[in-house]
């Protein structure tokens, strides 16, 4: 199968482009804050991020940020997602969950649970994972589990996001959105409009989505999309992250923010 991309997380080309000069982006925090930085989710108001050594850090949004943990405590964090107030991690193919208050966690669920797991989303306070084969589950705060749909039902998926009781996904360059209770799917917008995308995130009924250029797009649940800044803006940037209907990005080591 195709491998799925964490949608918090794209690689794309260099440029020499810098988005503290494009119209409607500001820099968060100070420059070179973020150099480190390998996954980032939002919750509550908040960044949470893993630096290569495995180190949590949270930031707000003036990019004021604290360690939180010992250092190298997530080194072996694989996936991250956030949900209920708390980070949710696989390490190691097991599932942990950690209350960013107190730094606490706890195992959930069975060990190696989550060795074949791809992707990862939050939804209605249940996590929903891919694994390698396509299949879909569910798992709840207490680590139970249950598999949704049939088998390998999701092998062509490439993106995976949640938003407004769907779960979205890229499968050979369209966008389609699944209700997870009735397992009914359907195409969103046209056949093909998503064949050059290489990231979404999602956030306040809206799809944030990069382009294999670099160019930004931003699609509303029915489809309809638009070109935010410039064509190609984004071509340095390695990480994305919606909160809060504002969008943000990893540029050359700095954090940037804009509204679109």
């Amino acid at each position: 199968m195709k491998k799925i991309v964490v949608s918090t997380l794209v690689m794309l080309a260099c440029s020499v482009f810098h988005l503290a000069t494009a119209q409607r982006w500001q820099q968060i925090g100070k420059t070179g804050d973020w150099a480190n930085t390998v996954a980032v989710v939002a919750q509550n108001g908040s960044l949470y991020s893993i630096e290569k050594d495995g180190t949590l850090f949270q930031t707000d949004k003036k990019g004021n940020y604290q360690q939180l943990g010992k250092k190298g405590d997530f080194e072996n964090a694989e996936i991250l997602v956030a949900m209920g107030g708390e980070i949710w991690t696989v390490e190691a193919g097991s599932l942990y969950r950690t209350n960013p208050t107190t730094v606490a966690w706890q195992q959930v669920g069975k060990t190696g649970d989550w060795k074949n797991t791809e992707a990862m989303v939050s939804l209605n306070n249940k996590l929903y994972s891919i694994e390698t084969d396509g299949t879909l589950y569910e798992t709840s705060k207490n680590g139970t589990w249950q598999q949704i749909g049939g088998d390998g039902e999701f092998t062509d998926a490439t993106m995976l996001e949640a938003m407004g009781d769907y779960l979205w996904t890229v499968e050979g360059g369209t966008l389609y959105k699944t209700n997870v209770r009735a397992m009914r799917w359907e195409q969103v917008g046209k056949k093909g409009d998503w064949e050059s995308t290489v990231a979404m995130v999602a956030d306040k009924g809206f799809l944030w989505s990069v382009e294999k250029d670099g160019t930004l797009f931003k699609t509303n649940m029915n489809g309809d999309y638009e070109q935010v800044g410039e064509r190609g803006l984004l071509k340095d940037v390695s990480l994305i992250v919606a909160m809060d209907g504002m969008l943000y990005v990893v540029e050359d080591g700095t954090l940037y923010a804009t509204k679109g």
